[in-house]
């Protein structure tokens, strides 16, 4: 008995021996390398380097100049193919409603929406006064707005100085004062706008439809500005504490073209357009980023020596940028880029002399200084040098060949 007490076997043992074996015999066969739990592998997995491709679309497609951009424009207005979604004008009762409910609404979606909200204002005009406030237009400030109201009458009868917020707040916070329906067209595109009618928007008897363009809009608004309600809290001793919107969202996505809302926009504020250089012309009509017609406005006022100086140092940087890698100049989209291929004033000087353009050190700054002050040519210290100074033109490689052919072509 007592030798038979050292040989007892609980099943718990036979089990775990029987489970150890399958596994020893599972990793000489070569069918269970290890054994790793689910959440071991995700965590395995979530830590390895994500690798992300070093092309970008950006270098890849050479950015349209403004005269470029304009011509496509023209072109694609001609053959444009505006889709049309159908809207119903009896929604116009249904806001109506909820701005009778003390809510204000706020429109986005696609497309312009400036049509529609001009047919709700007629629709609400017969239930008090009207005010349209173009927030997309660029000059469009707070006073404006407020002269537009001050036309209301018994707004701006009470007193002959100027009218402000917190008044127009008050006078529309009686119960016996008309109805004033504000529509603001692109409010996202004033800040300053948006936060005068904050001011407005919780006023018992002032009703705001508005619509927005942009996807970062709504961050405009704060929480607590958008957590504000109407009700009979407003009071005009303390105006800090009406500050809200108490929007109502609507999707209101129409697809049509943006014409009156891009009028005043600037067409030549493209991706790759803009220009560092630390000088523009302010003589010379053409003002902006650099392009081609600008260059040879100003080329076409120098003198001999200086265009024969400018092809010169447009012939070198070209040829720099020819014996460079592909993906360096596709790379360069900024003055600051070109600056591989530009040439050291040393050096240019050199080239100056032994072509008789500029014999001294004088004369060569005299004719860089008028490429300098309209920008053509731009500067910087050499990386790693002790004051050595790097020039270069501020185009692209596309750009520098086809003003260099306009240049000897009239030359010719």
């Amino acid at each position: 008995m007592d030798s038979d007490e050292g040989s007892e076997l609980y099943a718990s043992d036979v089990e775990h021996n029987y489970a150890t074996n399958i596994f020893k015999e599972s990793e000489t066969d070569g069918l269970i390398d290890s054994y790793q739990p689910s959440f071991d592998a995700y965590f395995t997995h979530a830590s390895s380097r994500t690798r992300t491709s070093t092309n970008v679309f950006s270098q890849r497609v050479v950015p349209l100049s403004p005269e470029e951009h304009n011509a496509a424009l023209a072109r694609a207005s001609v053959h444009a193919c505006t889709p049309q979604v159908p809207f119903d004008s009896s929604s116009f009762k249904r806001w109506a409603r909820e701005l009778d409910e003390g809510f204000n609404i706020l429109f986005y979606g696609l497309g312009s929406k400036r049509g529609i909200l001009n047919d709700f204002a007629k629709h609400v005009s017969k239930l008090g006064h009207v005010v349209v406030v173009n927030a997309f237009h660029p000059s469009v400030t707070v006073r404006d707005m407020l002269v537009s109201i001050a036309r209301v009458p018994g707004v701006q009868s009470t007193s002959t100085s100027a009218l402000t917020l917190e008044r127009v707040a008050e006078h529309f916070g009686n119960s016996d004062s008309p109805h004033l329906f504000l529509i603001v067209h692109s409010l996202d595109r004033s800040p300053k706008l948006a936060r005068a009618i904050s001011s407005l928007a919780l006023s018992p008897h002032i009703h705001i439809a508005a619509s927005i363009d942009r996807l970062n809009a709504p961050l405009l608004f704060s929480a607590s500005q958008l957590a504000a309600r109407k009700g009979s809290f407003f009071s005009s001793d303390h105006p800090t504490r009406n500050v809200g919107y108490n929007w109502l969202w609507h999707d209101l996505t129409t697809l049509a073209p943006y014409t009156t809302e891009l009028t005043f926009a600037d067409r030549t504020s493209i991706s790759g357009a803009s220009s560092s250089r630390a000088r523009v012309d302010i003589t010379n009509p053409i003002s902006g980023p650099l392009t081609e017609t600008a260059a040879m406005h100003v080329l076409a006022a120098v003198t001999a020596k200086a265009k024969k100086l400018f092809s010169l140092l447009a012939a070198k940087q070209l040829e720099n940028a020819d014996s460079s890698d592909i993906s360096e100049v596709n790379s360069a989209h900024n003055p600051h880029d070109q600056q591989h291929f530009g040439l050291t004033y040393d050096a240019l000087f050199t080239l100056a002399r032994d072509a008789f353009i500029a014999t001294n050190d004088t004369a060569l700054r005299a004719l860089l200084g008028e490429f300098r002050d309209h920008g053509l040519v731009v500067s910087a210290a050499q990386p790693g040098t002790s004051g050595s100074e790097v020039l270069w033109i501020p185009l692209r490689k596309e750009r520098l060949s086809k003003l260099v052919e306009n240049l000897d072509g009239n030359a010719a």
